[in-house]
């Protein structure tokens, strides 16, 4: 029986027995890890607050024959604000629903976990535009599962812009604005080209640390929310109820 430790977040919860849940867990280093939490229900478990949605702790497994147990979970942080704010929430889930729908158990790497992190604090911050940190986490998303879109210049001329760009959503290629005009794609400007490029290109630490005007943000977020779909072939049943209540 191998045991180990290792840092991560839960992203998915499902009751099993009479007190028991199989928690599913974003690691720093193993990926995606399916486990179970014995006993994890009962309020006065040790690994009821350790095991619960968006817990981040260092968890301690053991593994026999392809079957992981968490025997502890020490806390590191717990997103409580996000119960605050049902929105948040929402997109928080949505961000879990992205991962589970696109990396399979033992994918996913430590920028993965980074990003879910960092998306689920500015979320409880407040201090960022949901939408924002949408488009983010679904670009880089994408990106760090082989997806990344082609927006460093045309992708038939090369220019690196004009006064207007264009996106293909469906092939997630940038044009100029004459090579655009020829596909009768939609029109992007180069303050949303830039968020992509940033979101895309950057380091991981700097990912979320850039503006765009609240004009221009959900034109973004309808590129990044398409773009995602596309890439992945699948459909969030989180999003429709997450615009449902973003403006309550």
């Amino acid at each position: 029986m191998e045991k180990f430790t290792v840092d991560g977040i839960v992203i998915k919860t499902s009751v099993t027995g009479e007190s028991d849940l199989i928690v599913f867990v974003l690691t720093r280093g193993a990926g995606i890890i399916r486990a179970f939490a014995k006993g994890a229900r009962g309020a006065k478990s040790r690994l009821h607050a350790g095991c619960s949605l968006f817990a981040y702790c260092s968890f301690s497994f053991t593994e026999k024959n392809g079957v992981y147990n968490v025997n502890e979970a020490e806390i590191k942080e717990i997103f409580f604000d996000l119960r605050n704010d049902i929105s948040a929430l929402t997109l928080a889930q949505y961000f879990c629903e992205i991962i589970l729908k696109t990396q399979s158990e033992g994918e996913g790497d430590e920028e993965m976990l980074r990003l879910l992190l960092g998306a689920l604090y500015y979320l409880c911050a407040g201090k960022k535009d949901k939408l924002l940190i949408k488009s983010v986490f679904e670009l880089r998303t994408a990106a760090l599962s082989g997806y990344a879109p082609s927006v460093h210049a045309c992708a038939s001329c090369g220019a690196f812009q004009t006064e207007n760009m264009f996106f293909d959503c469906l092939s997630g290629e940038l044009f100029c604005e004459k090579c655009g005009n020829a596909a009768l794609l939609p029109q992007v400007s180069l303050s949303v080209v830039a968020a992509m490029r940033h979101i895309v290109f950057s380091e991981p630490e700097k990912v979320f640390s850039f503006r765009l005007s609240p004009e221009l943000t959900p034109v973004l977020t309808r590129l990044t929310e398409k773009y995602v779909q596309n890439c992945f072939q699948q459909r969030f049943s989180l999003l429709e109820f997450f615009y449902s209540v973003y403006s309550l």
